[in-house]
This record gives structure tokens, sequence and C-alpha cells, in this order.
């Protein structure tokens, strides 16, 4: 008897364990799998150690507690390469199992945007070029060029510099941003564009285009440049007393001397918010430099997503696709953001900024 009653004790003991464990099982929370293909080493290393600290506000302010899912960043080192960005967002694919991919950069979002479709991964990058928003998986998460451009349209007519030099780097991400320029600027009646001086990436010589430049005495020289080109182009200009102003887009929020375009005005992006550049300075004793904004905003809108599907199991990649519609209107550190169905863009607002004691600020006109 003894030996029946301790059986039938032990077989209710396992039965009452086993409910726990169930228990628990349910009460766990399904984990989204973020697979970021950002710089982290080489000339744009500042951007992946941007986008670090910007997760670790974001994760900082995010109320863990009451979200529905957890949240898993897998990063991969791309050193903004195309050919290592191939290789990283298939290991983050077909071995990770990521849910989302987050990526940096023109020539990268090309890249991958075809394995994404293929693959049926929602990928958000904060790239310029509108051919990587192809195929139902692929976003952009950036400023459109239309903005950027009619902001640099607007900014010189103001100060009346109305013949204009372009230099513009090969690229995909400088072409587009240059491109939304100049087909704004060309329709303008007040504005003429000179010429358009192309260069290849990793150009280390600009010497004669900055003599030719001279000759051609433009009021202004609009500059769409990556780094370290940007760095070049303007320590050359200075050696060679360019005489004309240089304005950018994009270009001086990559250089890593900033002094070299000291007092200078640039279009970029939309500009971070003060609470944002508060919490970061306050965070990590440094000010934005490197785009951590952005970022954030990704992250932003991949979590705002999540959060407010209608389900806590987990969703499904076209789920989170038909989803974007979410984050319309939602307000990031870029501003209220918009979405642009027809581009596959998350947009926000143009800025026009300012290089002051090496420091960069927005300027309000």
């Amino acid at each position: 008897m003894k030996k029946v009653l301790l059986g039938l004790m032990i077989v209710f003991g396992l039965a009452a364990c086993g409910e726990k464990t169930e228990s628990t099982k349910e009460n766990e929370k399904p984990v989204v799998k973020i697979g970021v293909l950002y710089p982290m080493s080489g000339n744009a290393a500042f951007f992946g150690d941007g986008a670090k600290k910007a997760t670790d506000l974001f994760f900082s302010n995010f109320n863990e507690e009451n979200a529905k899912f957890e949240y898993e960043i897998l990063w991969e080192d791309t050193q903004a390469n195309p050919a290592k960005a191939v290789l990283a967002v298939r290991k983050l694919i077909d071995y990770n199992k990521v849910n989302v991919i987050l990526d940096a950069f023109s020539s990268v979002g090309n890249a991958i945007s075809p394995i994404t479709n293929e693959k049926k991964t929602p990928h958000l990058t904060f790239a310029q070029d509108r051919s990587i928003s192809t195929g139902f998986y692929n976003y952009r998460v950036v400023t459109s060029t239309k903005k950027t451009g009619q902001k640099m349209v607007d900014a010189l007519k103001l100060r009346k510099l109305n013949n204009i030099v372009g230099v513009v780097e090969n690229t995909s991400g400088t072409l587009s941003l240059y491109n939304g320029f100049s087909t704004i600027a060309e329709t303008d009646d007040e504005l003429k564009i000179i010429d358009t001086i192309d260069v290849n990436p990793g150009e280390k010589d600009f010497n004669i285009i900055i003599q030719k430049i001279n000759a051609m005495k433009p009021d202004v020289v609009v500059i769409s440049l990556q780094a370290p080109e940007v760095d070049v182009f303007m320590k050359q200009a200075k050696q060679n007393e360019l005489t004309m102003p240089i304005v950018g887009i994009q270009s001086f929020s990559f250089l890593k001397d900033k002094s070299l375009a000291e007092g200078l005005w640039y279009v970029d992006v939309a500009f971070a918010d003060k609470k944002f550049l508060n919490d970061y300075k306050n965070k990590f004793g440094e000010d934005v430099t490197n785009f951590a904004e952005n970022f954030y905003t990704m992250l932003q809108v991949v979590v705002n997503n999540y959060e407010n599907l209608n389900t806590v199991n987990m969703p499904t990649a076209e789920d989170f696709i038909n989803n974007m519609i979410s984050v319309d209107n939602i307000i990031s550190p870029l501003g209220k953001l918009s979405l642009d169905k027809e581009e596959q863009n998350v947009d926000s607002e143009a800025s026009i900024r300012l290089i002051q004691n090496g420091k960069i600020e927005e300027i309000e006109e």
C-alpha cells in the first residue's frame, strides 16, 4: 500500500512540475531578432559606434515589462563594403534566423535588397537610393532626396548663390542626393548649374578640379562626397585657395576633421530634436555627430510596428510589412515621420546645418 501511495505521489508531483514548466513557457514572450549590417571598423566606423549607442539609449527608454515581444540585436561588421554585407546578410537570415534586417549606405542596401526580398525578410535601411525600395520587403527610413534637394535650392536662392558648380562622388548614395538637388535646380529660373564634376571613390588628388572650378568663377560649389574623400577635397580646397563658398549635401556630416568646414553650412537629413541630443549627451558624455538618431529611429519603427500588431504570437514577415502604415505620424527624434507607401520610404523633414566650433548645429530659416 505504501508503495502505491508513493507511486501516486511521484505521478502527481511530476504532473505538477509539468504544469509549472508549461505555464512558464506560456508566459515567455516571443523574441524578435533584429540583424544589423553596419560598419564597425574602417572609415565609416563612426556609424556603427553611433548605432550601438543609439541601441543602448533606445532600450533604456523602452518599457520592456509591458511589451508584447522581447528584442535581440545581432551585429555584423560590413565596413560599408557591399561584398561583406552580402555574406553577412545570408548568415543572419539563414543561420541566425533574424526577423528583420537594418543597414546603412546605398551601396550596401542595393547589394542585399534582392536577397532580403527573395528570403522574405523585412529590410529597413538608412540610405538614399530609391532603387533599394524595390520588392515587397524593402523600405528606406530616410529624409527623401526631394526634400533635401528642395531645401538646398531654397537656401541657395535666399543667399543669392545662383551660379553653381557641383562636385559629386560616383556612388549611388551621393549621386541620389545630388540628383535630387539638380533635378529641382535645373527647373528654377534663378539658378544655373554651370558644370557638374564627377569623381570616383578613393580620389586623392582634387588639385586640377579645384583649379578648374576657380577658373569658372561660380557663386558657390555644391559638393556631394563621402568619407574620406570629403576631408581630402576640403584640405586641398584650402591649400589651393578656392575663392568661392563651399556648401554640402550631407557631406560635412562625414568629415573626420570638422574644422575643415568651420563656419560653413550644408543641407542634410532631419536633425535630431533637443530631447534626444540632451539624452544622448547625458548618457554618453558626447555630442551626436554620427547619425545615431537615424538608427534610433529605425529601431523605433521596427518596435512600434511589432508592438502595434494585433497579436501576441510571432507575426509573419508579411504581417510586418502590411503593418508599416502603423508608423505613419509617429514622433521620433527626427520629428513626425510620414510613410510614403509608393516610394516605400519612412520620410522626415530636411535640415540646414552649420559647423561651429567643431560641432554640428541646426539653422532655423
